[in-house]
């Protein structure tokens, strides 16, 4: 498989990927860059001594009685959701459906936790495993994640076993008692709701009397959502925009909704995963993938890093935005303050230096 992507990237993927990123013709490493990278590569192996012609063995033709039909050959079906999922998490990092940092989770968590003075559960809609274990970490409180997406069951099961996982909608969450949870986490719920008076209404009803909502979710500034930036999407983004989202609500009974833009940061953990690509490729060629399974693995792959590009371009020509909302059934008068500084964004350069080959501007 990775024999095959280097073929046709001719060797230099961070190259070229980095100048498919960032919209510009591929320019060749000189002679000399070329010989020296070559020069760090391992030597190969000692030559294998020269096989041996096969000696000619006389068959004699075969007989009416001994002919045989041929068996068809079985192929085993390729779970592609699970597929998908191991692309994911190669490209974002374990437990990681896209882009993400753990300084943001942990400011979610901080925020969920703030006001839950009481004892009883926190539930999750849509986290990824890298979500729910950081909150795992941090309290010992019990996470009721409610899942729409079916491929992710089983990988969340796996990944975060101390959480109460309940098969759902996106729009119509389970498995959240009544007027019982001091808060719920959500990502990308209003992203991909078809129904979100409903999925807002499921929520303000799970959360008790002085219940918040925290949640981070995508909006579009513009008209009509960019339908390549969401190609890879687990199902039809039905984007809403800053307004309507805080109208609803407001409308359903929520008294204070506050939200903070956490673009720059979801970019700066997009590129980090971009920057880590052929490292990605290299990782990817070892895990035993082959055949059909194989080459649905770097089906995945492509797509997602086409779709993030194409959503990156969206959200840095202002078309979407990424915020962290915190929605309270409680009038709340302190200000929601979320700084660079405390979502630690730095991105250091990975060993290869692949950074700044991929994003140099110049």
């Amino acid at each position: 498989m990775l024999a095959q992507v280097k073929k046709m990237a001719g060797g230099d993927v961070a190259g070229r990927f980095g100048a498919w990123w960032n919209g510009r013709d591929y320019v060749p490493r000189a002679e000399g860059e070329a010989e020296a990278a070559k020069a760090e590569e391992p030597k190969a192996a000692a030559a294998k001594p020269e096989a041996k012609p096969e000696e000619k063995i006389e068959t004699p033709a075969p007989t009416a009685a001994l002919v045989v039909e041929p068996v068809a050959e079985v192929v085993e079906p390729v779970d592609g959701g699970g597929v998908r999922i191991k692309a994911l998490e190669t490209l974002w990092g374990e437990g990681r459906l896209a882009p993400g940092l753990h300084a943001l989770d942990t400011r979610m968590i901080d925020a969920a936790l703030e006001l839950a003075d009481r004892p009883g559960d926190i539930g999750f809609i849509g986290a990824d495993g890298a979500l729910l274990n950081a909150f795992a970490a941090q309290s010992d409180r019990k996470a009721l994640a409610t899942e729409w997406r079916t491929a992710c069951v089983t990988r969340l099961n796996e990944l975060a076993p101390s959480a109460t996982l309940t098969r759902g909608e996106v729009d119509r969450p389970r498995g959240f008692p009544d007027h019982s949870l001091q808060a719920v986490v959500s990502v990308e719920a209003f992203a991909y709701a078809d129904h979100k008076a409903g999925l807002v209404g499921r929520v303000f009803r799970a959360l008790d009397d002085s219940g918040r909502w925290v949640f981070l979710d995508t909006t579009r500034r513009t008209k009509k959502t960019p339908a390549e930036a969401f190609a890879s999407a687990w199902a039809e983004p039905l984007l809403a925009t800053d307004d309507e989202i805080e109208e609803l609500l407001k409308l359903t009974g929520f008294k204070s909704v506050r939200k903070v833009a956490v673009t720059e940061q979801v970019l700066a953990a997009a590129k980090q995963g971009y920057a880590n690509l052929a490292q990605v490729l290299e990782s990817a060629s070892q895990s035993g993938f082959s055949g059909r399974e194989g080459a649905l693995f770097l089906q995945e792959l492509a797509w997602e890093a086409q779709s993030w590009r194409a959503r990156s371009r969206a959200m840095e020509g202002g078309a979407l935005e990424m915020n962290l909302w915190i929605a309270d059934k409680t009038e709340q008068l302190a200000p929601l303050e979320l700084s660079a500084d405390m979502l630690a964004i730095a991105i250091q350069p990975d060993d290869a230096g692949a950074t700044d080959a991929l994003f140099d501007k110049t």
